[in-house]
Formats: C-alpha cells, structure tokens, sequence
C-alpha cells in the first residue's frame, strides 16, 4: 500500500511541482524502497514533459532517465555502505 501511495505521490509531483520537487521525491523513494524500478519511468514521464523535442537522438535529450538509472543502480552499492539503512 505504501508503494501505491508513494507512486500516486510522484506521479502528482511531477505533474503539478517544478522538477525539482520530483527529483528530491524520486531520491527519497529510492532510499525508502529496496528496489524502486518505476523511477526509470518516472524519469521517462519527465523527460516528455520538461525536454525539449529534438528529431537526432541525443543522450542529453534523457537526462532525467539517466539521472534516475543512474540512481537507481548505485543505491544498491550505497544502502549496502549505511549502517543506519535496516532493509
């Protein structure tokens, strides 16, 4: 239930806040969830929606989805180093 509210959560900011916003909920929800794989699309959401159209493929067109794969694979190398981190 809690992974349901925290997606609903997300979602809205992303639509409704600046990114910024998102962003620091995205990394929130990475911490709080052992693995947190909507992130990528989530990213994908905000890239559709803040970038910019382009018709050649640039990488730098995906930032937010690089950000947040980015993200997402090295918060398994860093939950591991918190002593504090219990999942």
């Amino acid at each position: 239930m809690k992974r349901v509210i925290f997606n609903v959560l997300l979602f809205l900011s992303i639509v409704v806040c600046p990114w910024w916003v998102s962003v620091v909920l995205g990394i929130f929800t990475l911490y709080y969830f052992k693995f947190f794989n909507e992130i990528i699309l989530y990213g994908l959401l905000m890239d559709i929606l803040y970038g910019k159209l382009s018709v050649v493929f640039s990488l730098w067109n995906y930032r937010f989805t690089l950000f947040f794969a980015v993200l997402l694979l090295s918060s398994f190398y860093l939950k591991k180093g918190l002593k504090f981190y219990s999942k």
